[in-house]
């Protein structure tokens, strides 16, 4: 499971520079963002981090191909079953699942974020997210990303995931 993660982030050079790039970002963030969210530096820090992954797994081209590979990209794959994706799924760290964890830290930091009607506006946000970013890989070619529906399906599951994670530890009293 684990080679295969690390197969998945090896294909995207770009990731580790953008990683550190997002984590100083938080932190540099972090203190305002809890301000205006009403929550705490830590999940404010961790709102601003899974943002910024998102960002940098989504967005960010992939430079290992050839120019001419871009031929295949802006076609997109928008047909899917929607079905919810199973624990082999997720815990296989294949794309799908990677897709699903990848909306998790996300969807649990905004549901700690407060006030309640701040974090309901924050969840609609996130919730346009996912297609956002299939239709910036669609349109924008040379980042060389394939866009897909089931993409969308699988990014709204986990920040579902996520919601009702954040719900169940701030019920709980769970930092």
């Amino acid at each position: 499971m684990t080679g295969q993660l690390f197969r998945v982030l090896g294909a995207m050079p770009l990731f580790w520079p953008g990683a550190l790039l997002s984590s100083v970002a938080a932190g540099v963030c972090a203190r305002r963002a809890a301000r205006r969210l009403g929550t705490g530096p830590v999940t404010a820090f961790c709102l601003v981090l899974a943002l910024g992954g998102i960002a940098v797994t989504t967005l960010l081209a992939d430079i290992t191909l050839e120019p001419n590979a871009m031929r295949r990209f802006g076609a997109g794959t928008f047909a899917t079953d929607w079905t919810l994706p199973g624990p082999a799924d997720v815990a296989g760290f294949d794309q799908r699942g990677l897709n699903v964890l990848l909306f998790v830290p996300l969807g649990l930091a905004v549901a700690r974020a407060r006030p309640a009607r701040r974090a309901l506006g924050l969840a609609a946000a996130a919730a346009v997210l996912p297609f956002a970013i299939e239709a910036v890989q669609y349109e924008v070619v040379w980042l060389m990303r394939a866009a897909d529906a089931q993409d969308i399906a699988d990014n709204l599951c986990g920040l579902l995931m996520g919601l009702l994670l954040g719900t169940v530890t701030r019920a709980l009293g769970r930092p």
